[in-house]
């Protein structure tokens, strides 16, 4: 009987443990002269804690992410602070919120370390139920060499039910440019879009996902040092 409470109540509460990744992340938090107004909308501080680590203890140098945030800002804080050869693309559908990341990022002196990319999204003709970027315009702009050893899906949006496959949308762009050892992060992956994701990634790697909480999973291709939070 505790068995099942106490789990009916981990899935109840996803913003549990928390105490230790937030204080872990407090300097680069409050780094800056920005305020970064953290809500439900972000990434977990345990989520966030566990991308930081892979980038410093398995040296990642390609960050690609889909959905720019204060992540973005957070992550590039870390590359200036620890002199790590990482560099961030990252990838967003929504024209405001771009903008206002990258107000922050060249205030914080911060934009040799990121690259922001404008991507609007369109009706999927190969998904129901999703909008998806344009992959084709991403790559046009890329190096076609670039291969990512970190990735981050949080984007492009797929809380609406007619857009609830968007992100399932990023998986033949993520397998086509992945590196041989890297790590893909899913966020919100207890829903159903980020559900075929991570059986998607999981079969086209041959790995088994493991899931830092009920929300978000993460995929670890080849050799890698412990970063789990």
């Amino acid at each position: 009987m505790n068995f099942l409470f106490y789990k009916a109540l981990g899935k109840l509460f996803n913003f549990r443990n928390e105490e230790t990744p937030s204080f872990l992340l407090h300097e680069l938090v409050h780094q800056g002269e920005n305020y970064l107004p953290f809500t439900t909308s972000s990434l977990k501080f345990r989520a966030l804690a566990s991308i930081c680590n892979d980038l410093v203890v398995n040296q990642r140098e390609k960050y690609l992410e889909f959905g720019a945030g204060l992540s973005t800002v957070i992550v590039a804080r870390l590359i200036q602070k620890n002199g790590l050869k990482a560099h961030i693309y990252s990838v967003e559908e929504d024209k405001g919120w771009i903008d206002y990341i990258q107000h922050i990022i060249d205030k914080e002196g911060l934009t040799p370390y990121v690259t922001l990319f404008h991507l609007p999204t369109k009706p999927s003709t190969s998904l129901a139920q999703a909008y998806t970027y344009d992959f084709e315009t991403l790559r046009s702009q890329l190096d076609p060499s670039l291969q990512f050893d970190i990735i981050l899906v949080d984007g492009p949006a797929a809380w609406e039910k007619h857009k609830l496959n968007s992100r399932l949308g990023n998986a033949p762009f993520i397998a086509a440019s992945i590196a041989s050892e890297a790590t893909v992060f899913i966020d919100n992956a207890n829903r159903t879009g980020e559900k075929k994701l991570v059986t998607r990634l999981s079969q086209d790697f041959q790995v088994k996902p493991i899931y830092i909480d009920p929300t978000f999973a993460v995929l670890v291709k080849g050799k890698q040092y412990n970063f789990i939070l």
